[in-house]
């Protein structure tokens, strides 16, 4: 009887963590610190605020591990590499830890890189591409009928593509803090 007891017990923990699929919505946001540096000059600093839209799309398990691939779509308040910079599109893709304590939400770490691509206006290019790195901290709360609510914070560090600036090329990077608060639906 113990070990039916104990079979059942495990089938039930099993079943229960089962990985699934999921799909959230969400907005982050932040203020980016740019560096360029031009060869022979002092490197130039500069910050913009960058708002994002993204779409996610996930398989794991809430309690423990997902994976999860991001579309993001966002712009910056003022220009930074012409005189007009449009529309940053990125792409994500995260691991996710997130630990069970019993206390009703289950706090996470996420790790990930990225790559995007900003339209610019300038003679020579039209987009300008960016590789990243970032790692984070965050909770899911499971509101119900199987929609959480996501509160995360990530640090973005992003390597920008070299600019031609006629005869020289221009090196650019940039971090961010990203608050994100989303909405997440499993099946």
């Amino acid at each position: 009887m113990k070990r039916f007891l104990m079979v059942l017990l495990g089938l039930l923990a099993w079943v229960h963590a089962e990985p699934t699929v999921h799909f959230g919505l969400g907005a982050a946001g932040g203020s980016e610190a740019f560096s360029v540096k031009n060869p022979g000059q002092d490197a130039q600093k500069t910050h913009a605020v960058l708002q994002t839209v993204q779409f996610k799309a996930g398989y794991g398990d809430i309690r423990a591990y997902a994976v999860e691939l991001d579309l993001g779509y966002g712009r910056y308040d003022k220009n930074i590499f012409s005189n007009k910079d449009t529309d940053y599109i990125y792409f994500d893709l995260s691991l996710i830890k997130a630990f069970d304590f019993d206390v009703g939400f289950y706090p996470f770490f996420k790790l990930g890189f990225g790559t995007g691509e900003l339209e610019i206006r300038r003679t020579l290019t039209n987009s300008l591409s960016a590789g990243s790195f970032f790692g984070g901290v965050g909770i899911f709360l499971p509101i119900a009928f199987g929609f959480d609510l996501e509160l995360s914070a990530i640090y973005r560090d992003k390597s920008w593509e070299d600019l031609d600036m006629v005869g020289t090329q221009v090196q650019s990077s940039s971090n961010i803090i990203e608050p994100y608060l989303g909405i997440n639906y499993r099946f």
